[in-house]
């Protein structure tokens, strides 16, 4: 029997599940989390929506990784974060430094990069295809 790729997520997440309550029971920490939580209840909510965002999110990268490749994915990941940031900044007021300004600079050029590598490449096989 082969694994899908929801099988792995699903696995994963379990291991990590019980890891966690496993450490913070050792820790003593665990008794304290659900004491603030019956304090707040509101935290619950919170955590349920967290909870939805991250499934919905792992879900659409594993989707990308069986479907294109690890490359596609984390193409799309650090677009996603570039347009946080800029959004960030526009509509949030954020500053950001020099050293963050050539960050954004660099993988920015970093994606339009592999976007002109793949139109080029994408190209020479079309000039190919109808040469032959």
């Amino acid at each position: 029997i082969t694994p899908q790729p929801y099988d792995l997520m699903t696995y994963t997440n379990a291991f990590m599940m019980m890891f966690a309550l496993i450490l913070s029971t050792i820790l003593g920490e665990f008794r304290q989390g659900l004491e603030y939580c019956s304090r707040n209840p509101e935290v619950f909510r919170l955590i349920w929506k967290f909870s939805l965002c991250s499934a919905i999110g792992q879900s659409f990268i594993f989707y990308t990784v069986a479907r294109f490749d690890p490359l596609v994915c984390s193409t799309v990941t650090t677009t996603r974060k570039i347009f946080s940031v800029m959004l960030s900044i526009l509509f949030k007021g954020h500053s950001v430094s020099m050293q963050g300004w050539m960050g954004l600079g660099l993988a920015i050029g970093g994606i339009v990069s592999e976007v002109v590598h793949k139109v080029r490449v994408g190209s020479k096989k079309m000039k190919s295809k109808t040469s032959m």
